[in-house]
């Protein structure tokens, strides 16, 4: 069973905090462009799940900083 997707995708908190412990700040940059990749292809849920996804990395690297 793969714990990072559910019935409507990946879940954005667990994917976000992985993304984040192997790319760092680079994370953001990566989702958000994944998402963009995903979005000129025509994969609208694709790139919602991955704007999702954007945005639990945002709230994880502004814990980061407040640390």
């Amino acid at each position: 069973m793969n714990d990072f997707r559910t019935d409507r995708g990946l879940e954005p908190g667990k994917t976000a905090g992985l993304l984040f412990r192997f790319h760092g700040r680079r994370a953001l940059r990566i989702a958000a462009s994944r998402a963009s990749m995903l979005a000129e292809g025509g994969d609208r849920d694709g790139a919602l799940e991955w704007l999702r996804i954007s945005e639990a990395v945002r709230d994880i690297l502004q814990r980061e900083t407040k640390q």
